[in-house]
């Protein structure tokens, strides 16, 4: 009796019910499945993190069905450039990432990362997040870290202190070595001593990305640094949030768009990101001060700033920058997004700032505001200086993947720029359905499997039975961006349904209880 015991204990389950097979199927949907190819009618089927069927139709049972019949399924968006350190711990959630379709967020771009990297990514791991996560090590951290803010070569002693420092970054999950070399400390490097460190992570699996030396005057030089870096670095290089900055300079987007073409053709793996807007947005003193007059930290520019000689080689600077390149040319174009000195300015542009401290409304007189701002403590800034003919240009390249240089916007707090909100829906609405720039399967997979190829995630950003089930439900007649510059806190429209490893994190809506967002980890990543 003891030996038939077992069975008799099964025969009711297999009299009277059975599992369910799947826990989740997409039933009817649009699949535009990241890779470019046309799209198809089909049913998805999740079970646990993992896509375990596609197919014309499934029957099986499952835990839950979900009638998608019309809408576009696509994978998870996938945010190559983000700042998401910057309220990922307020906002866990990300609600301004996951309402648009973007299930992981890459952070440490433009050459700034914590150092070291480990517990950083330790801490985001340790905190119910909604979005994967994932970051670069950045070689301007490193840099002030082993050198501080200083304008000279480094040391070889030094030198050899930084690679160990990447070497632990990448050792430590990151997916590469990323550069600011617009910014203090990292515009004081010199290419060699870039491509030394590039070689490091290279060797260990990893890409480079570049926010370039200048995207205006040196615009051209700053594409072959970046190209050459990676060709003798022996690893993949990414121009990222490539753009041409100032309308004297606008049209150039045709030169480096050819020199990217040539390079490829010659077996550079060069690839290119971009955010889909006419204004950047960075610190007022970065983008309007000249960088030798950053050099040494806060303390040494305000010494500079009271030494009148100096002042007004630092105002003369300020002044072309904002006629040539980042101010566009009037002050208007300069707003401020956030300012923790005075919260008011916030939303307010040069020239109502500068026409509040009692000046006429002049360029030389707006580069005085700007060296004020950067005495009272600074102010984050948005700029309105790039064409829409290079954007677009950039845009369709076929090197050119989506990412937003955004942020986890605590909603309703300053006025950042919309691209925190608005990027990949923008480009879905705007750019492929209304201007039909380029089709939708192309926009999805400048969005997914382009982004995912370039990091090495190969287990999401194309929809495909085995991989993570990271997906963007949304309506590609409806579905756009409703941030403006004026009034950036607005969510996307036309997003449905999004899940992040097989958990619905965003429906009808509202973002659910689910907080399945996993760190990501890169090649090289020893265990913990």
């Amino acid at each position: 009796m003891r030996r038939l015991l077992p069975l008799l204990l099964v025969v009711p389950v297999m009299m009277f019910g059975q599992a369910p097979a799947y826990d989740l199927v997409l039933r009817g949907g649009r699949i535009v499945d990241g890779t470019a190819s046309p799209w198809y009618q089909a049913d998805i089927a999740i079970k646990g993190d993992t896509i375990v069927r596609i197919a014309t139709s499934i029957a099986e049972p499952a835990t839950r069905v979900v009638d998608v019949k019309g809408l576009v399924v696509a994978p998870g968006f996938i945010d190559i450039h983000t700042h998401a350190r910057r309220g990922i711990f307020e906002v866990p959630t990300a609600d301004n990432y996951i309402r648009q379709g973007v299930t992981t967020l890459i952070e440490g771009p433009d050459g700034s990362s914590e150092v070291p990297l480990g517990p950083f990514l330790a801490k985001v791991a340790a905190t119910r997040i909604t979005p994967n996560f994932a970051s670069f090590i950045g070689q301007g951290s490193i840099r002030g870290t082993v050198m501080g803010e200083v304008d000279r070569p480094a040391t070889r002693a030094e030198l050899e202190q930084m690679r160990a420092l990447v070497t632990q970054g990448m050792e430590q999950g990151a997916f590469g070595l990323s550069s600011g070399l617009f910014y203090v400390p990292g515009n004081f490097t010199p290419t060699e001593e870039v491509i030394d460190l590039a070689r490091v992570a290279g060797r260990l699996g990893g890409i480079y990305i570049s926010h370039m030396r200048d995207e205006a005057r040196g615009l051209g030089d700053s594409v072959r640094e970046t190209i050459a870096i990676g060709e003798k670095g022996g690893l993949p290089t990414q121009l990222t949030h490539h753009k041409v900055v100032g309308k004297k300079y606008w049209g150039a987007s045709v030169e480096t768009l050819r020199m990217v073409d040539e390079a490829r053709a010659r077996g550079v793996d060069a690839t290119i990101d971009q955010y889909p807007y006419t204004a950047s947005a960075t610190s007022i003193g970065a983008a309007l001060l000249p960088a030798w007059a950053q050099e040494g930290g806060r303390d040494s520019t305000l010494k500079r700033l009271k030494d009148p000689a100096t002042r007004a080689r630092i105002k003369a600077e300020s002044t072309a920058i904002i006629r040539d390149e980042r101010g566009g040319g009037d002050p208007k174009n300069v707003s401020v997004s956030a300012c923790q000195f005075d919260p008011k300015l916030a939303g307010q542009n040069l020239a109502q700032i500068t026409q509040g401290r009692g000046l006429a409304v002049t360029i030389e007189n707006a580069a005085e505001t700007a060296m004020w701002i950067v005495e009272q403590g600074g102010c984050g800034g948005i700029f309105h200086a790039i064409g829409e003919e290079d954007l677009e240009r950039i845009l369709v390249h076929p090197a050119t993947m989506i990412a937003s240089d955004g942020e986890v916007a605590v909603f309703g707090r300053n006025v950042p720029h919309p691209r925190s909100y608005g990027t990949f829906v923008r480009v879905l609405g705007l750019y492929a359905r209304d201007k039909k720039l380029l089709p939708l399967e192309t926009a999805v997979q400048k969005m997914s499997a382009f982004p995912a190829q370039r990091l090495g995630l190969s287990d999401r950003g194309v929809l495909r039975q085995g991989l993570k089930a990271d997906i963007a439900v949304f309506d590609a007649a409806t579905v756009r961006d409703t941030a403006t510059f004026e009034k950036p806190h607005s969510y996307a429209e036309g997003v449905s349904l999004v899940i992040v490893n097989g958990q619905v994190a965003f429906e009808a809506g509202k973002m659910t209880a689910a907080r399945p967002g996993r760190v990501l980890y890169g090649p090289s990543t020893r265990p913990r």
